[in-house]
């Protein structure tokens, strides 16, 4: 119409279109990259299932065995000094999930504890935890790689803090590590805090510790706040990859995006 001018012009558009191509290929290459490290990550845990159908294990995990629960595999590991303070607890925690996120022993007393809870206690033998972490994962990723709208919402957050002034390269990348650390820290101290839960039930356990989970372990007691926290960092992780791949297509690398150094090195490595 006489006198008016569209919102967008044609040529931001068009940009606009090459964005969202490019977000859309780095969200599916950290979709396949995240799928590829979990059934990785799972791998090892094929030989601890394999392990518990020896005689062996059935020897040193004798249901009729009274022992300290300070004195299990999974008390040592869990009930020490540090899990009295609650400071103390996350800090230990925050450390560990550096070092082996889930050693041996969690994850022997966490397929236990399942079984304990969800099948007949003979099932232990024939049961194969390892593949239902598997068809977990598969369901899990659904929510995972999913895009709602609050996500793309902090995607047009991010663009309007994209300016002068603001330093969003300094404190916007580093949202997604903060938040995916905490995760990491969190996962720890629901562990600890089921061993504990061990040790109130009675000083003397019979046979292998049985761990019970619940929702009141985890923040707002919802646990699929978890797998929504790692769908946000996996998305703002492609969304910061695919803003500076965007840039540099459309406007250089002596452009006003990448006037700093140390810009492109935070994207790089935050994401």
């Amino acid at each position: 119409m006489y006198g008016k001018v569209p919102f967008v012009s044609s040529d931001g558009i068009h940009q606009l279109h090459i964005l969202i191509f490019v977000l859309a290929v780095s969200h599916v290459l950290y979709c396949i990259l995240t799928m590829a490290l979990g059934r990785l990550k799972m791998r090892s845990w094929k030989r601890w299932e394999e392990e518990t159908k020896t005689i062996e294990y059935q020897f040193s995990h004798d249901p009729e065995r009274f022992r300290f629960a300070r004195e299990t595999s999974f008390g040592r590991r869990h009930l020490s000094f540090w899990t009295k303070t609650p400071i103390l607890m996350w800090i230990v925690c925050f450390f560990r999930q550096f070092v082996r996120s889930v050693p041996k022993v969690d994850y022997l007393t966490l397929r236990h504890g399942f079984i304990m809870a969800h099948l007949a206690p003979q099932s232990h033998v024939n049961f194969d935890f390892q593949k239902y972490i598997n068809r977990s994962l598969e369901e899990d990723f659904k929510v995972v790689v999913g895009i709602s709208p609050p996500i793309w919402f902090f995607a047009v957050f991010s663009l309007l803090f994209n300016r002068h002034g603001f330093h969003s390269y300094m404190w916007l990348p580093f949202i997604p590590l903060i938040i995916i650390l905490l995760v990491g820290t969190k996962l720890q101290v629901i562990i600890t805090k089921m061993g504990l839960r061990i040790q109130e039930r009675g000083e003397v356990v019979k046979g292998v510790p049985v761990v019970q989970p619940g929702d009141d372990l985890f923040w707002f007691n919802r646990p699929r706040l978890l797998l929504y926290l790692i769908n946000f960092v996996l998305f703002q992780n492609a969304f910061q990859l695919a803003f500076l791949v965007w840039t540099l297509y459309e406007f250089g690398r002596d452009s006003c995006f990448h006037k700093r150094t140390e810009d492109l090195v935070i994207r790089i490595t935050m994401g």
